[in-house]
């Protein structure tokens, strides 16, 4: 009769020999499988050895359980770059007006992005997610596809905090900022912009166009508000939606600095309507401004009028009361809606020459002449609209007799007369200031052209990216959060070179060799170097049971003073 099938386990011993005559004990757990009708083994554990030549057996170290070992955990990341951008973000307030603007999360993931595009020099977004594990960001969870797909859609509908944040960055103007205001264009294939149209584009790809305007602070030196409008639209036509955004902002006494494509006598007067200053580059083709320069030319001729800043200009003012006309809206105070009505208001012209500018000018216009002269000889008749006023005003055309030779020749006067202003530029304003502030702060509009150019380069923005208008919005606003951490940064660093540059009375030798070092290693690089050059500081942390300890990778002196100078501590 069989023995029954109890089920119970048998523990075991089983001795293993090794090749060096150490023999290996271990315990095992066998029980008796009745469908294969053999006996298994369960578990084995090792209990020791018996070292060869000797009968004892050694019993095994027990491994440690996860808290009792010595290291409990232990991180590496590069800090550096990191470090720097916080930096920032605390100091220029952006980090606050965010956070103060936007929901907490929403808030730390833009935080996040707009740290990846400068740091990474304008990566994109897919390679965020493995990026963000080398590199500390405010939001510690993954930043997948889903996520800032999300984020950008949401925050795209969120007028609210896109405005807040907008009124909060003026805030911190002060009084009287002077603004540049001007457009891109951005290129895309996609049909489902529904903002992509046929228009002027920038970038002269020949693709439909979506227009981003930009009111950036030259003092500041850091980008205020954007709006996005169809790609179609007129830079012209522009002026009086942002006149209403302004209002919005509710900043004190602005001056609003724009170029010759914005110049209109109704741009004009919807900035004196309302009270607004202005600055604008004026089309010194228009009868007005070329009286002025004609009453100005001696003036400008003196040695007195030359630029302080710039020898190579020289510049007078001139006041005239300028008559706009309109046609009114509401019938008030007597005067019927319907009816056109003058306004006459104070303007300040401002005279500029440049004697390079008017023989860079004289050289283009003699080459086109020549060219279109050449053309008409060939026969071609087909010009633009601007070619067949230039032939009309400047060129003569005859024929000898019946079917002649054309002869193409030169009306010498009428070019003569355009020469005469040929170097000469106006700007037109509202508010009464130095022929020369002027001029600068028309220059400091420049820098709105970089801004452009960093977007578009180093921001990821050349494209649009997403599929759909508010999503598109959302990732244009993370770019503009981006837009100032890189000019608040560029700002600081011109502040240390700047400082490098002043003799100082105290400084030591080694102090001053160190500071001419400093000065040419900035000066060979570019932002995105300066970044890159610090990305290799790692901080190692590793906790133990008894205490913390961390460390970061060392730095040379060279690159202490410039965080020195700069404020940061790393």
């Amino acid at each position: 009769m069989a023995k029954p099938i109890t089920g119970k386990t048998h523990v075991g011993e089983r001795r293993e020999k090794r090749p060096n005559g150490d023999i290996y004990v271990y315990e095992r757990i066998t029980a008796y499988d009745e469908k294969t009708r053999k006996t298994y083994t369960v578990s084995q554990k090792l209990k020791g050895k018996i070292k060869a030549g000797t009968q004892e057996i050694v019993p095994t170290r027990p491994k440690k359980r996860r808290g009792e070992r010595d290291v409990v955990d232990a991180t590496r990341q590069h800090t550096g770059l990191t470090d720097i951008l916080e930096w920032v973000g605390r100091v220029s307030g952006i980090d606050n007006d965010i956070r103060s603007s936007f929901s907490e999360g929403d808030a730390e993931k833009m935080l996040s992005i707009a740290r990846y595009w400068i740091g990474s020099g304008g990566n994109t977004l897919p390679r965020l997610e493995s990026w963000q594990v080398m590199h500390p960001l405010p939001y510690q969870e993954t930043i997948t596809e889903d996520v800032y797909g999300k984020l950008f859609r949401d925050v795209g509908r969120n007028e609210d905090g896109v405005q807040q944040y907008f009124s909060a960055r003026a805030a911190r103007l002060g009084k009287s900022p002077v603004l540049a205001f001007d457009s891109t264009t951005i290129s895309t294939y996609s049909e489902n912009q529904s903002e992509a149209r046929r228009g002027f584009n920038k970038d002269g790809d020949g693709l439909n166009t979506i227009k981003l305007l930009t009111l950036y602070s030259v003092k500041a030196r850091e980008p205020m508000a954007f709006s996005k409008q169809p790609g179609n639209i007129p830079d012209v036509i522009s002026i009086e939606n942002t006149l209403a955004q302004l209002k919005c902002l509710n900043l004190e006494k602005p001056l609003i600095v724009t170029d010759n494509g914005y110049y209109s006598q109704k741009n004009m007067m919807e900035f004196a309507l309302r009270n607004v200053k202005f600055l604008t580059l004026a089309d010194p083709n228009i009868v007005w401004v070329r009286e002025t320069v004609d009453e100005l030319r001696a003036t400008i001729a003196g040695m007195s009028s030359t630029c302080p800043f710039d020898p190579t200009i020289c510049g007078a003012t001139s006041r005239r009361m300028h008559q706009f006309s309109r046609v009114r809206q509401r019938s008030r105070n007597g005067k019927i809606a319907g009816e056109r009505e003058t306004i006459s208001r104070r303007l300040y012209v401002h005279v500029y020459y440049s004697p390079d500018n008017e023989v860079k000018k004289e050289l283009a216009f003699r080459k086109d002449l020549l060219e279109l002269k050449a053309q008409v000889e060939e026969g071609q008749t087909e010009f633009t609209e601007s070619a067949q006023k230039k032939i009309d005003k400047y060129l003569t055309c005859s024929r000898k007799g019946r079917g002649g030779r054309l002869k193409v020749g030169f009306k010498d006067e009428s070019i003569a007369e355009a020469k005469k202003y040929f170097g000469y530029f106006a700007l037109v304003s509202n508010q009464a200031m130095d022929t020369f502030t002027a001029l600068e702060n028309y220059r400091l509009r420049e820098k709105i052209e970089e801004l452009f150019a960093v977007q578009k380069g180093r921001l990821d923005g050349a494209r649009p990216r997403t599929w759909y208008p508010d999503n598109l919005r959302g990732r244009q606003f993370a770019q503009f959060i981006s837009l100032g951490y890189h000019c608040f940064l560029t700002k600081k660093i011109k502040e240390v070179q700047a400082r490098l540059k002043i003799q100082e009375p105290g400084k030591s030798k080694s102090l001053i060799k160190l500071e001419k070092k400093l000065d040419y290693w900035i000066s060979q690089r570019s932002l995105a170097q300066i970044l890159d050059w610090f990305d290799c500081i790692e901080t190692t942390t590793v906790q133990t049971v008894m205490a913390e300890h961390r460390w970061s990778t060392e730095s040379v002196a060279r690159d202490k003073l410039f965080l020195e100078y700069l404020g940061v501590d790393i």
